[in-house]
């Protein structure tokens, strides 16, 4: 289990929702694309285990970040989507996005920037 903040902060608040290991960047990917598949995020994250994934994603879902439909019914197979509460991360991403663009990008990292997120 991951270990959380449990202070009376707003950051830390935040943190405790969307501050562990890859969650940052499963939610890059659901804005670079509008919905994600189980195996999409697979591919896209390399290193990232199931289990974990799917820790990630019960996560986000339980705070209302995530939200899923189903795309095969047998055996059911669910895809995954931003809600509004989600999409409100944007700007935070974009902050990110901006501060690793400045600091943080070595020429390896920079020439393996996906395209500008989605506002």
């Amino acid at each position: 289990m991951t270990r959380k903040y449990s202070m009376r902060c707003s950051i830390a608040s935040t943190l405790d929702i969307i501050g562990d290991r890859w969650t940052i960047l499963i939610l890059r990917d659901l804005f670079l694309h509008q919905t994600r598949r189980f195996q999409d995020f697979e591919t896209s994250l390399p290193g990232l285990t199931p289990s974990v994934l799917s820790a990630r994603i019960k996560q986000l879902t339980a705070h209302g970040i995530l939200t899923s439909r189903l795309y095969a019914e047998h055996p059911p197979r669910p895809e995954y989507m931003l809600t509004r509460k989600g999409r409100a991360l944007n700007p935070i991403l974009m902050a990110m996005k901006a501060w690793g663009e400045q600091y943080a990008a070595s020429a390896l990292g920079a020439a393996s920037l996906e395209s500008d997120l989605r506002n």
